[in-house]
């Protein structure tokens, strides 16, 4: 499998497994739609020519056959060199398609270097950058019909051949990761770091299983960007622990929140005064035989599955260790095999039901109501054991494939069209969105039958990414400034939003800085922060990420709660930033200069 190589956007949105044509901007011309004010990330243009289009009326006439359908209108990707201040920049803007001539050039989003313009009618940029930092901003072009088209573009003023922001703080957080969150391959969070002694105390136990999800995604795509030793080993030892952890438990397919050994430096009261009874209604367990030494914690629920599937079945398509692949598919080859053997539901060590680990597309928390969370999730679970399963020619690999096709007979796909309740006003839950959009990415991508997968992908829009008739409460994915969810999107439908791309790339730029470590946040005191007048602990527009309190995964929380966290000092894997940085670095909107 091919990386994108480095063109800034060239949108030809290779995503993992293959390549997805790309459609029309569904915000590029929008001028209601904004990023926050913040101060770090550029909102408005600058100096530049205003964003309104001229009116038709001005627009000449295009002399066109009316039997002649043109080309779709199309901005050219550049990657812009690293340019130090003082030295000239001259780069001309072109086109494609649409109807020549192209009568107007407009900066949409974000600002230009100063010293840089845009010249109008030609596209033409041209000047001397003054002072050094990353501007990220969007072009757009009109045609002689009025028809318009926008691409994502950055420059970096600095010093040719130093490391930019971006892969600074993408190697200080690397470096955290592996010196502090790191055990066996599955991540914990540290409540005191800087203990001189490695005494850690890791925490999140009963999620830690979704954390690694996310951080095995993130070196997946790390991997599949630097291609070094080091970066294949780290991705083979983690999914090597996933492997470990259905072994450890002695129920085939079977995973828990967490594990580890009875040596490592657990919080304080973790096994030794009671976390681990010899009782035999917990859920907390100690390894057997040859897994004497390890503990796991049990019950596990769809959430840490769904971290489970997002993390392996990216390394299985972005690797290309062979003993990587075929691990990561047996482990796929047997979660599925476990699920489909206890009817769509994870059976504990203790021979009882896991309490939220159900994904029967038919049934809501027990209840005889579709679930359009559920029935993704199951398929997704599926359709990535039967693409593994397969490729790998594992032993009767079919049979996956026919409990998907089972799936989609009982309508799971007009479920998720027709039942996906994760976006719910203000009563959303936003973990259960992160979910949704973890099991639809996979599933989008991989799901290339002419007829199914577009209404895979029209699902995926239509429950999750588009805003509904008005900004709050109804908002969605394209809202939340989540560069997550936003490149998941993007790259497994398809769909091109440069507004979006640049959005999400200014949460990853503003980023707070290695290590990331729990703080209160307070900033409904900001009266610079539109508030929510219908629901005042919210802000009207996301917040940046700088202003957001940490979590596990600050993703999968909500980006508009104004304030949360606590001054516990807490120290996170550092995967919120390593997992858009990388995929950003291997979809081509983030640069390696920057």
């Amino acid at each position: 499998m091919k990386r994108i190589p480095r063109a800034m956007m060239a949108l030809a949105c290779t995503a993992l497994a293959g390549t997805l044509a790309c459609g029309a901007s569904s915000r590029a011309n929008d001028p209601g739609v904004q990023a926050p004010d913040t101060g770090d990330v550029p909102t408005e243009t600058a100096g530049d020519v205003p964003a309104a289009e001229l009116p038709a009326a001005e627009l000449p006439a295009a002399d066109v056959p009316p039997d002649v359908v043109a080309a779709p209108l199309v901005v050219t990707p550049f990657v812009f060199p690293v340019t130090a201040a003082g030295l000239a920049l001259d780069h001309g803007f072109t086109a494609t398609g649409g109807v020549p001539p192209y009568v107007q050039w407009t900066v949409i989003r974000g600002d230009l270097p100063d010293g840089l313009a845009l010249a109008p009618a030609t596209g033409a940029l041209a000047g001397t950058p003054a002072t050094e930092g990353l501007h990220t901003f969007v072009v757009q072009v009109t045609d002689s019909t009025g028809a318009t088209a926008a691409e994502l573009f950055g420059v970096r003023v600095g010093m040719p051949g130093t490391d930019g922001d971006l892969h600074r703080r993408a190697t200080a957080f690397q470096d955290v990761f592996q010196a502090r969150h790191d055990w066996n391959g599955f991540t914990f969070t540290n409540k005191t770091p800087d203990d001189p002694g490695g005494n850690f105390r890791l925490a999140c136990l009963g999620d830690s299983s979704f954390a690694t999800g996310q951080c095995t995604m993130a070196m997946a795509y790390r991997d599949a960007v630097l291609r070094t030793d080091e970066s294949r080993a780290l991705v083979k030892k983690m999914v090597a622990s996933w492997r470990f952890f259905q072994r450890l438990t002695g129920v085939p397919g079977l995973i828990g929140r967490s594990y580890g050994r009875v040596d490592y430096p657990w919080e304080d009261g973790h096994h030794s005064t009671g976390f681990w009874p010899d009782n035999p209604d917990s859920r907390n367990y100690r390894g057997e035989g040859e897994f004497d030494g390890w503990i796991w914690v049990g019950d596990v629920s769809r959430d840490q599955a769904s971290g489970a599937v997002l993390g392996v079945a990216s390394a299985y398509d972005l690797s290309d260790d062979p003993l990587t692949k075929k691990t990561a598919a047996e482990f796929l080859a047997a979660l599925a095999d476990h699920v489909w053997s206890n009817n769509l539901d994870f059976m504990d060590k203790d021979g009882q039901l896991t309490k939220y680990g159900n994904v029967d597309g038919e049934k809501l928390e027990g209840w005889p109501v579709p679930s359009g969370l559920n029935a993704a999730a199951a398929l997704t679970w599926f359709l990535a054991a039967a693409h593994a399963a397969e490729s790998e020619g594992l032993d009767d690999a079919g049979r996956f494939r026919d409990h998907y096709q089972e799936l989609l007979s009982r309508g799971y796909v007009d479920i998720i069209r027709d039942h996906m309740w994760v976006y719910d006003g203000y009563s959303t839950i936003y973990y259960n969105t992160y979910m949704a959009y973890e099991n639809l990415f996979h599933l989008a991508r991989l799901e290339n039958d002419p007829v199914l997968g577009p209404q895979v992908k029209a699902a995926f829009r239509d429950t999750l990414w588009l805003n509904t008739d008005d900004y709050s409460p109804n908002r969605r994915g394209q809202l939340e400034g989540n560069p997550v969810k936003t490149a998941w999107y993007l790259f497994a439908t398809g769909d091109r939003d440069p507004v979006a791309l640049w959005e999400a790339l200014g949460q990853v730029i503003v980023f707070r800085e290695a290590p990331l470590r729990d703080h209160a946040v307070k900033n409904s005191d900001d009266p610079a922060i539109p508030k929510n007048p219908d629901f005042p602990t919210e802000a009207m527009r996301y917040l940046p990420s700088n202003r957001l309190p940490p979590d596990m995964v600050i993703w999968h929380r909500d980006t508009f709660l104004l304030d949360g966290g606590e001054d516990s000092g807490e120290e996170r894997t550092g995967c919120d930033y390593l997992l858009p940085y990388w995929m950003g670095r291997y979809q081509g909107w983030i640069d390696a200069g920057w």
